[in-house]
């Protein structure tokens, strides 16, 4: 059984395809119907580790998206002349 090469074209291409649909994912979201998800809980519990839910909602969904950007970093955005 082969094992995939992670700098293979292919894997590269398939990485950034899944990078690049979760980062769109969470972009939506961040502000969109997440709100909604949270609203009934934001308006009864008030607050997730001190925070407004509502913060909490954007600024986890903020995280996803730095943790996408810094993943697509380390493993597609090579210098790598070719």
């Amino acid at each position: 059984m082969d094992t995939p090469d992670p700098d293979k074209p292919s894997s590269v291409r398939k990485r950034a395809w899944t990078l690049a649909a979760l980062f769109l994912f969470a972009l939506v979201m961040g502000p969109g119907p997440g709100l909604y998800l949270v609203n009934d809980y934001a308006a009864n519990a008030g607050t997730i580790l001190g925070a407004p839910a509502l913060y909490a909602w954007a600024v986890f969904w903020f995280m996803v998206e730095a943790a996408i950007v810094v993943t697509a970093y380390k493993t597609i955005w090579k210098d790598d002349p070719q």
